[in-house]
């Protein structure tokens, strides 16, 4: 894939404020994981549950942006297309199987290091603004589009309803989950 020049100014061809929002992502969702797993310093089956969780909770988030941003906002195109509106499954993988690694490593450090979960005003505002990620792609499901349909690099045409009602799906209920099973969670906590 490329980035287009919508994404603006960029560091060894990354757009600084994607690099930005992908590391405040990795944040949260490492939240997220260690909040549904229960364990800031991973131990155990946790060691590798944190991490893959982890990633799987930052592979939701980009399951649902990519063909927004990618196929509707043209901020970047994929050279050969994909299923998934215009984005290729090995995207997917890629980010998962990356975030997991990068997890695997800070959950090795922090068994070094340990570190202490953070606060409830910490926990819930990570939890926040994951749930808030998933509300914003629920909300531009009804927000105006000035066309109908858009094409991907590959020239197949995708409906711009199709696109928003899928990414709309996928953040209510799959990043919408993570974070109301988070609130749950931070809830009986509160109490115990």
């Amino acid at each position: 894939y490329r980035f287009l020049d919508v994404m603006g100014p960029r560091v060894f061809n990354v757009p600084i404020l994607l690099g930005l929002a992908y590391v405040g992502m990795a944040y949260v969702s490492w939240m997220v994981a260690i909040i549904l797993l229960g364990s800031a310093a991973p131990r155990g089956w946790r060691k590798v549950g944190v991490p893959l969780l982890g990633g799987l909770v930052m592979m939701a988030w980009d399951f649902a942006q990519d063909p927004v941003w990618s196929t509707l906002l043209h901020a970047w195109e994929w050279r050969d297309g994909g299923r998934w509106f215009g984005v290729p499954a090995s995207n997917f993988f890629g980010w998962f199987l990356t975030m997991a690694t990068i997890y695997l490593l800070f959950a090795a450090y922090l068994r070094r290091s340990p570190a202490h979960l953070p606060q409830r005003p910490a926990r819930s505002l990570a939890v926040f603004f994951y749930a808030i990620c998933a509300g914003g792609n629920v909300l531009q499901m009804w927000v105006a589009q000035p066309v109908n349909w858009v094409s991907d690099a590959t020239g197949v045409n995708w409906r711009v309803a199709d696109i928003l009602r899928a990414s709309a799906l996928v953040s209510f209920f799959v990043m919408g989950g993570f974070a109301a099973v988070c609130e749950v969670r931070l809830a009986r906590r509160a109490k115990g």
